[in-house]
């Protein structure tokens, strides 16, 4: 990958975030710059919701090379760029020594390097799907969460272990096994099931708090992943109360609401290079569907086979989940969320990229 592609990837979260202001801007420019083709263009102007109009955008200008690359940072400094996104004047990604001097008084943002997935199998994946419980009632649809995420972790080269119907008990000595003898450059845990403001139910009612099933491949309990990237997937309600909502304007007429190493020696918290997703905010309820599976999960894997391929980094992925889940629904809303205590960017490729 070279330098200009590179710096894209490095700093896609912030071009997201920065270019959704206004993505038909740029894309009217990067068109005129014949960095993309009509067709390109025409088929990106079609998505109707603004990031994932920029993520395709980005997405197809790094497939193009390193040199459609460049010329992108180049059309990036220009002035009528930077009238248009004043974010852009003091950020690293156009700020190549011989063409973008550092302001004063400002400090570069330290570019963010990207974690080292080279292992097949990555690592391992657990899935728990607690589907049937003692006193509470059974969560239909929850199976078609487990073979979406079964099948789209194999396909990007994990080893899935899948577990079902565990008490809270069992899920702790579980994860803490899975800790003791865990290896591989990245670790993902996916858990389906009922929850409350505390925490995770086992299928006997009784609760694991998020803490509990992270603690087991913290620096202090997991030497095998320290420095290594831990995602967890919970799909769970966090309480008993409807996410409020709230119209707003559409991003286009008939855009309407549907039914994410360094080599010296250097030390790092113990609780560093965690990823925890949850399908909901504190309190709110979670949905699913009793035949085609949760709102969040089944957005999670759709996004992983869209982006993965693209060379997308896990965070950028994420950002286009809870866009999609805040969107479903009429009068019952979802607004996922995810806790990043990550040093570095995730990229996940299929293992036949």
């Amino acid at each position: 990958m070279g330098e200009s592609n590179n710096r894209i990837l490095q700093n896609k979260t912030f071009l997201l975030e920065t270019l959704s202001e206004d993505p038909n801007i740029i894309l009217q420019h990067v068109q005129e710059a014949k960095l993309i083709t009509k067709r390109d263009y025409n088929n990106i102007s079609d998505i109707t919701i603004r990031q994932n109009k920029v993520i395709e955008l980005l997405d197809k200008l790094m497939g193009k090379g390193e040199e459609t690359c460049r010329q992108f940072i180049d059309l990036l400094r220009k002035e009528s760029i930077l009238e248009d996104f004043p974010k852009l004047k003091d950020h690293a990604v156009i700020a190549f020594p011989a063409a973008f001097p550092a302001m004063p008084h400002t400090s570069p943002v330290q570019e963010v390097s990207q974690y080292k997935i080279e292992q097949i199998p990555r690592g391992i994946c657990v899935i728990i799907n607690n589907v049937d419980f003692a006193t509470m009632a059974e969560r239909r649809g929850s199976d078609e969460d487990q073979k979406c995420l079964a099948e789209v972790f194999n396909w990007l080269g994990f080893k899935v272990v899948e577990h079902r119907n565990k008490t809270a008990a069992e899920m702790k000595n579980l994860l803490k096994d899975v800790g003791k003898t865990i290896d591989g450059d990245c670790f993902v845990c996916c858990i389906l099931s009922h929850g409350e403001r505390e925490g995770v139910c086992g299928t006997d009612g009784a609760l694991i708090s998020v803490d509990e099933i992270r603690e087991p491949f913290n620096g202090n309990n997991c030497q095998r992943l320290a420095g290594k990237p831990k995602l967890f997937f919970i799909q769970a309600c966090r309480g008993k109360r409807n996410q409020q909502h709230m119209h707003v304007q559409a991003d286009a007429p008939d855009d309407g609401e549907s039914e994410m190493e360094d080599d010296f020696d250097i030390t790092i918290p113990v609780d560093t290079d965690f990823l925890v997703a949850r399908s909901t905010t504190d309190g709110h309820y979670s949905y699913r569907s009793p035949k085609e599976g949760s709102w969040f999960i089944q957005s999670v894997c759709r996004n992983l086979k869209q982006h993965c391929p693209k060379g997308t980094d896990i965070l950028t992925i994420l950002l286009s989940v809870n866009n999609e889940v805040a969107r479903e629904g009429l009068r019952s809303k979802q607004m996922p969320i995810h806790e990043v205590a990550m040093r570095k960017n995730l990229v996940l490729l299929p293992v036949n990229h």
